[in-house]
């Protein structure tokens, strides 16, 4: 398994390696897909399988996964709220919980439509300004 980064300036290089120690010619263990993530402290949450995902002969996306469990807590009650055109679930938590927020003060704002916490920063410092 590759490991990659979903930061855009990383997107290309796999920042770590698991091997299944399973040839590539052979069937990918999906079984122990959990497993091996397990043993390093990951969490996965894997994609839809009814969406298209980029895939090569030997390559294939198989989800998300974080050492963050207040990251996976957030994505996993995003599932059903994240809109199919923005971004991943675990990419809108990691992105709210990097930004310091927990969970639960994150839900509303995506719920209601905003995935990107320093727009919701702002509409706060907005709203909490003395009037001028």
């Amino acid at each position: 398994m590759e490991l990659r980064s979903v930061d855009e300036g990383a997107l290309d290089r796999p920042v770590e390696w698991i091997c299944s120690g399973v040839p590539t010619q052979q069937p990918a263990p999906d079984r122990q897909t959990a497993d091996l993530l397990g043993e390093r402290g990951l969490r996965l949450f894997p994609v839809d399988p009814g969406q298209p995902a980029p895939q090569t002969r030997s390559r294939r996306l198989i989800g998300y996964v974080t050492r963050n469990g207040e990251v996976m807590r957030l994505a996993l009650l995003l599932a059903d709220v994240v809109d199919q055109g923005w971004d991943h679930p675990m990419v809108v938590a990691a992105r709210w919980i990097q930004a310091g927020h927990t969970a639960e003060a994150a839900m509303p704002w995506v719920t209601a439509g905003e995935n990107l916490p320093k727009a919701a920063e702002t509409v706060l410092r907005k709203s909490c300004s003395p009037p001028i």
